[in-house]
């Protein structure tokens, strides 16, 4: 009887983890630490960073291909990269801003040669994977990452075939 007691206290405590972390929602952080800046490009555009702006795409749904291209019609313009904890924070603010749907969006990063980059040719140096993740499930399919995942932040590989709503970003200087 005792392993059936252990195995339903580990299942109690996975179950309330992944409620905890399916609940948290980006509301409070937004109101109190990354407030919202128009960018001086366009008042749909926010700040991010000290030098680029982004904006969120939630009504649209493209292929990670189709995304990119879109952003690439902006001058300076790609998917948006992300660099650092804050960055992460800031993104998730104004995805939160446009619309408090907890939808999944298409970032920047896809694998290229088996190796994940970021389509605006920035470095590679940092991630904010889900548990788990990446994981390059469904045939090797999935070669772009979305945000967003199981909470608000956290990455997942994707086939990039599916329809996502995304983030572009232009370079300000």
């Amino acid at each position: 009887m005792r392993p059936v007691v252990v195995t339903a206290v580990l299942l109690l405590v996975v179950l309330m983890s992944m409620s905890a972390s399916a609940a948290w929602n980006p509301g409070e952080m937004c109101r109190t630490k990354y407030h919202a800046k128009p960018c001086r490009i366009d008042a749909t555009w926010l700040q991010f960073g000290s030098n680029r702006c982004v904006k969120v795409f939630h009504s649209s749904r493209m292929t990670h291909n189709n995304a990119r291209r879109q952003c690439t019609n902006y001058a300076n313009g790609e998917l948006v990269s992300i660099h650092n904890l804050a960055e992460l924070e800031q993104l998730e603010c104004a995805m939160y801003k446009a619309t408090t749907t907890k939808h999944h969006y298409w970032i920047g990063m896809h694998r290229k040669n088996k190796v994940l980059v970021w389509t605006d040719g920035s470095k590679h140096d940092y991630s904010h994977w889900a548990r788990g993740q990446p994981d390059s499930r469904w045939l090797k399919e999935e070669h772009c990452i979305e945000m967003n995942y199981w909470s608000w932040g956290l990455w997942n590989d994707a086939a990039c075939y599916l329809n996502r709503p995304y983030v572009c970003q232009v370079r300000v200087w």
